[in-house]
């Protein structure tokens, strides 16, 4: 067994240390792809908007030198999707971007003038000479993984279903769908002349060295789908980021609009989510770190549904809507393909996932130290798609965050953060901001940005 004190102890890395070190590996990329002009620093934000500072290359080899910063205001964790400021922004001191030169990526058969690459975020004032890292989803990720490894000694693969909807502009700015092709892997699907540029943006990423396993079309009508291969956590967040950014592009060239928004139009039943597969290896404490997980379901939702248009999907066979699980179910919020294997449901393409997925490791690992037992059957053995009588999981996003605030303390001693509080309070300010907005403007608004 695990100690608590082993859980929650300091295990901090040189992979997740204070500062940027020197690089070779901007220089070896630029050398692979000559005609990179200018490199895109990028993070994502606790509303799951991704921003970015756009450097020349001279600039990002300094950079990689360890010979310039690269840093934006104190705004980096700190705005709403709406681009509002939380009441708690402090104006002094700044965010320093810290770049991952190990998630370098460059379109050569797109726009290969551009690269782009994930950056740590750490905030520096000047009343405090110690770095601040408590905003940051991606140091908290590195901690939680390296943590999970050695305490479980195990490994673990993440893979992503990227579902999207193809919308056009109409006349008077509302977004209409454009695609009308039938779904569910139906081959007429095909022939709508929209999947033309669903091969386009598969050939850009093969170019780009995505490995893409499968795509279809998905859903009822106009939907399509792209399954990657699975990765270890942070890469495989890395090249999600990259394809979300590369179906968008491409289709924005066509003058369209691809989002991964969970339910674009009010009036359809078709919706979106972002299923995500984890597996660990070995699977020797698998029941404990399922049980860790299904009994922290509800409040995970905060990180992995977090607009109330996310609990649209909080339906049988979509998001699930109760806690459960089970071997092949696609009605409950995790199926379980194998031991070790299983797919959450229960998230779309709104959510921070490297903070997603940092809490439900750490829901898992919670599990395996306390022993917890898994006292959810396997529903893909039962008579019922679902437990009749199943704990329902929340269907506000305020109900889900009220869950998260009871147990943050729980997933903050894991990642040794406090980003998860953080996170609560940018809800929290961006809940009243998207009430105050007609509801097919918030629901443009998350069809544009994701």
């Amino acid at each position: 067994m695990v100690s608590n004190e082993s859980l929650l102890g300091n295990h901090a890395t040189p992979s997740s240390g204070t500062e940027g070190g020197k690089s070779t590996a901007l220089q070896e990329f630029v050398a692979l792809h000559p005609s990179i002009c200018f490199v895109r620093c990028q993070w994502q934000d606790h509303s799951g908007v991704v921003r970015a500072r756009v450097v020349p290359i001279e600039h990002a080899l300094s950079l990689a030198a360890n010979k310039r910063t690269l840093h934006v205001p104190p705004c980096a964790f700190q705005l709403t999707v709406t681009n509002d400021s939380i009441p708690e922004i402090d104006p002094r001191g700044n965010h320093r971007l810290i770049p991952d030169w190990s998630s370098l990526r460059t379109r050569p058969t797109f726009d290969s003038s551009y690269a782009s690459v994930m950056c740590r975020v750490v905030e520096h004032l000047p009343s405090r000479p110690e770095p601040n890292w408590n905003f940051c989803p991606r140091r908290a990720l590195v901690t939680v993984v390296e943590k999970a490894e050695k305490l479980l000694q195990a490994e673990f693969l993440v893979g992503f279903e990227v579902e999207f909807q193809v919308m056009k502009l109409s006349a008077d700015g509302s977004m209409v769908p454009f695609s009308r092709g039938i779904g569910r892997c139906a081959i007429s699907g095909q022939r709508d002349p929209c999947f033309a540029y669903v091969e386009e943006v598969v050939r850009v990423l093969q170019a780009a060295g995505v490995g893409v396993g499968a795509f279809q079309t998905e859903g009822d009508r106009g939907q399509y789908e792209i399954a990657l291969e699975p990765q270890t956590a942070m890469s495989a967040i890395d090249e999600l980021i990259f394809v979300h950014d590369t179906i968008k592009s491409v289709f924005a060239r066509h003058g369209l609009v691809a989002t991964m928004a969970p339910r674009p139009v009010e009036s359809r039943s078709q919706t979106a989510g972002q299923h995500m597969h984890v597996s660990i290896n070995p699977p020797n404490r698998e029941s404990s770190f399922l049980a860790g997980i299904l009994g922290r379901l509800p409040e995970l939702c905060a990180l992995c549904l977090p607009y109330d248009l996310s609990y649209e999907r909080v339906q049988p066979y979509l998001a699930g809507h109760v806690v459960a699980w089970g071997s092949e179910n696609r009605a409950v919020p995790i199926r379980q393909i194998k031991s070790g294997h299983w797919e959450f449901r229960c998230m779309d393409a709104t959510a921070n996932v490297y903070l997603a997925l940092a809490a439900v490791l750490s829901a898992g690992m919670m599990g395996c130290v306390r022993e917890e037992p898994l006292q959810w059957p396997d529903t893909g053995f039962i008579e019922e798609h679902y437990p009749v009588n199943g704990t329902p999981l929340p269907r506000t996003i305020e109900e889900s965050l009220e869950r998260l605030q009871d147990t943050c303390h729980d997933f903050q001693s894991v990642m040794e953060s406090q980003v998860i509080r953080h996170y609560i309070s940018v809800k929290r300010a961006e809940a009243p901001k998207l009430q105050s907005m007609a509801p097919l403007a918030v629901r443009h608004l998350l069809t544009e940005i994701f």
